[in-house]
């Protein structure tokens, strides 16, 4: 049980960061996640990279602040993959939950809890 609920979790973060990167990056493809880890505030890290190269990785940052969904807390080489930013400027970069709302898309498919225990 708590594997299948720690799959769909990360599957569901995955499915949020895939959002993020298409509607705010340019040349976007395909993201890889290489490493998940829970952090001592009991948030969560998502590193991983873009378009099969690992010159654009990326560490993407789970809190309880966002109900532990990934809302657009990103950390990231602004030398390499924020080069690729349609904007510049944080405050013009849509966040999963616009983009979910201004899609019309189904939240529900967008949000997942976390397990009560993480484990790997």
């Amino acid at each position: 049980m708590n594997k299948h609920q720690k799959d769909t979790y990360i599957d569901t973060q995955k499915a949020r960061i895939n959002l993020y990167f298409t509607h705010n990056l340019k040349n976007y493809k395909s993201l890889e996640i290489t490493k998940i880890a829970k952090n001592p505030m009991g948030g969560y890290f998502i590193h991983g990279h873009i378009n099969n190269d690992k010159r654009y990785y990326f560490s993407a940052q789970i809190s309880e602040v966002d109900r532990h969904q990934f809302n657009g807390n990103l950390s990231y080489n602004s030398k390499t993959l924020g080069e690729l930013f349609n904007h510049t400027n944080p405050k013009n970069k849509l966040k999963p939950n616009e983009i979910i709302k201004k899609e019309n898309l189904n939240k529900k498919d967008y949000e997942a809890d976390p397990p009560l225990i993480w484990g790997f």
